[in-house]
């Protein structure tokens, strides 16, 4: 990906597209990564019972890593990273496809605002965001 000039910015800018595919050895390594152990998050019988898909979903965290990743990329490295919000708004299960991305919605003297997104494999929102980075 394109580290973007902070100083060469301006609304409406789009962020590049990130795609990534969750597997369960992507869900696996995020619950030792991060200890939360739910086993909503790896074990088909369990899911099967509680999961709102019926079946196993992607750590929310994971998305927002992803599109945290995804902004600090593009901006040049994490220290350019103010502050990030994001909500969740559906799942996302296990072997789809979602799509992570954003738009520069505000260019300050010091700082960018961008506008972020995550979306399932049907083009639904499942994440909603934005994020502040220093210039």
């Amino acid at each position: 990906m394109a580290t973007m000039d902070l100083t060469d910015v301006a609304a409406g800018d789009e962020l590049p597209v990130l795609a990534q595919t969750a597997t369960l050895e992507t869900s696996v390594a995020y619950a030792g990564a991060s200890t939360d152990l739910n086993p909503l998050h790896y074990d088909a019988d369990v899911a099967a019972d509680i999961s709102p898909t019926g079946g196993i979903i992607a750590h929310g965290m994971y998305s927002m890593g992803l599109v945290s990743r995804l902004v600090t990329d593009w901006a040049g490295g994490p220290e350019h990273l103010a502050a990030l919000d994001v909500r969740f708004t559906r799942p996302w299960p296990l072997g789809t496809e979602a799509t992570f991305g954003g738009t520069v919605k505000e260019v300050g003297e010091d700082t960018v605002t961008v506008s972020l997104w995550g979306r399932d494999a049907d083009g639904k929102a499942m994440l909603r965001g934005s994020a502040s980075l220093r210039r």
